[in-house]
């Protein structure tokens, strides 16, 4: 598959290397989770068997036209009677006599039945929209396990990053309790010498209390995070972490039209809606008038015996058959039956066609967003770098004039709180940039392991 990653990544390549060499490699990181996923996750594995299993339709699909073999044998207690009057019976020397009567009779007798069949079929448009539409499933498995395995990309990187995500936020919430607890004491030593009211007490610790709270919460969401990441991977190695310094200047987008038109033609989701639009036309071609004859050669050979005593003596009857020849069907009314189910058919293919419209749109819409995020993201982070240089310089004036006396505690936790925030908003415009160039990816169909090697390479 084609990386989304483009069109320069020869940076990328070599960070890549440096994480396989790295004297880190004990710390897990998004491919050992991939690889362990595809052992554990139940969605992936009931794709691979689901696929597996329409595998067999090709064949069954190929079968449907090969001759069909049949022999049966039956053993029974039969009672036979036959009467003929008014024959003409003739034997040598003994000259022709008319009116002659013929009976036999076997009661309770024992009978043997055998016969051997083969019917190929010759023409049969309903078995032959049948074999088509067998192969045409398998396509649709194929294309749903293709799907799987990029779903369970996404799946990887997004619980991966969640963890992430929580560990950062609660870094920065534990610097962020630091700076209160600080100011706290503070309050409390001015409280002791008379600067500072009861009040400004009180209110001191209702803001230590509450930053406790969010991180007792705080603690719990990363705890369910890392379970959900265990299901994926059952370890309790410390995970790589995101690098501090990430350049996106490299990863590159072509215009949305080029992307529109790769979603039409190669997203996977549209892809199986095409499928089972064929799927569709085969099912309404089952029933149509030309569908309804058939035409097989057929070759049968029989032999009946039956063997016993009744009204006459004992008695035997054995019939020989051998048969070669064409067989044509023709349905001259079914009770409606068909034409009924070509309508139905015929429905449910405006349906399906009325789905893939849809879906289109959905995905269109999906798409647009992810190009137009992406587009912006560049800048953002651009920005956002800004914001974070421009924050930690104020916190450093603030702290020397802190020191000096010309600002007060509550200045300083302020900007030590808005460097903060910034932190955690750069940091979530980053996972969000690598997570949705991998959703991009996904979109038109061209999601693979290289590109979760390329994210990969982020980590350290």
């Amino acid at each position: 598959m084609k990386s989304i990653f483009t069109p320069k990544k020869l940076a990328l390549a070599s960070l890549i290397s440096a994480q396989f060499f790295s004297p880190l490699a004990h710390a897990v990181d998004l491919i050992d989770v991939w690889n362990s996923a595809l052992e554990r996750d139940p969605a992936y594995i009931s794709s691979k068997y689901e696929q597996l299993a329409a595998e067999k339709h090709r064949e069954q699909g190929t079968a449907l036209w090969l001759p069909n073999v049949n022999l049966s044998a039956t053993t029974a207690s039969i009672s036979n009677n036959s009467s003929t009057t008014g024959a003409q019976f003739y034997a040598p020397g003994m000259g022709t006599f008319n009116g002659a009567n013929f009976n036999t009779s076997i009661n309770n007798g024992f009978g043997n039945q055998y016969a051997l069949s083969i019917v190929q079929p010759i023409f049969n448009k309903e078995k032959l929209s049948q074999s088509r539409q067998l192969k045409m499933s398998a396509d649709v498995a194929d294309l749903g396990w293709a799907n799987a395995q990029q779903n369970l990309i996404l799946l990887v990187a997004e619980r991966y990053f969640d963890v992430l995500n929580a560990e950062e936020t609660l870094r920065l919430m534990g610097k962020e309790q630091s700076a209160i607890q600080e100011m706290r004491n503070e309050m409390e030593r001015r409280a002791r010498l008379g600067n500072a009211t009861q009040t400004d007490l009180e209110e001191a610790n209702q803001n230590l209390n509450s930053i406790k709270l969010q991180i007792m919460n705080l603690k719990n969401d990363l705890e369910l995070k890392k379970l959900s990441l265990n299901d994926l991977f059952p370890s309790k190695e410390s995970i790589k972490k995101l690098s501090g310094n990430l350049n996106f200047s490299q990863l590159k987008l072509d215009p949305l039209a080029s992307y529109v038109e790769k979603l039409k033609a190669q997203n996977i989701q549209l892809r199986m809606m095409s499928v089972q639009e064929s799927i569709a036309k085969e099912e309404v071609a089952k029933y149509g008038i030309s569908a309804s004859p058939t035409l097989n050669a057929i070759a049968q050979s029989s032999r009946n015996v039956l063997t016993g005593s009744g009204d006459f003596g004992t008695a035997s009857n054995t019939n020989t058959n051998n048969m070669i020849g064409l067989q044509l069907n023709i349905p001259l009314y079914t009770g409606g039956y068909r034409s009924s189910k070509q309508e139905e058919s015929l429905l449910l293919l405006e349906k399906t066609r009325s789905d893939i419209n849809q879906a289109t749109l959905n995905l269109e819409k999906t798409l647009r967003n992810l190009w137009y995020s992406l587009q912006s993201s560049k800048d953002k982070l651009t920005v956002l770098k800004n914001t974070q240089k421009s924050s930690q310089d104020r916190l450093e004036s603030t702290k020397k004039s802190y020191e000096v006396g010309s600002r007060t505690s509550l200045e300083l936790l302020a900007a030590e709180n808005e460097l903060i925030q910034n932190q955690q908003v750069l940091y979530q415009e980053q996972v969000n940039n690598l997570l949705n160039r991998l959703r991009l990816a996904s979109l038109l169909g061209e999601l693979g392991e290289q590109d979760l090697k390329l994210v990969n390479a982020y980590l350290k």
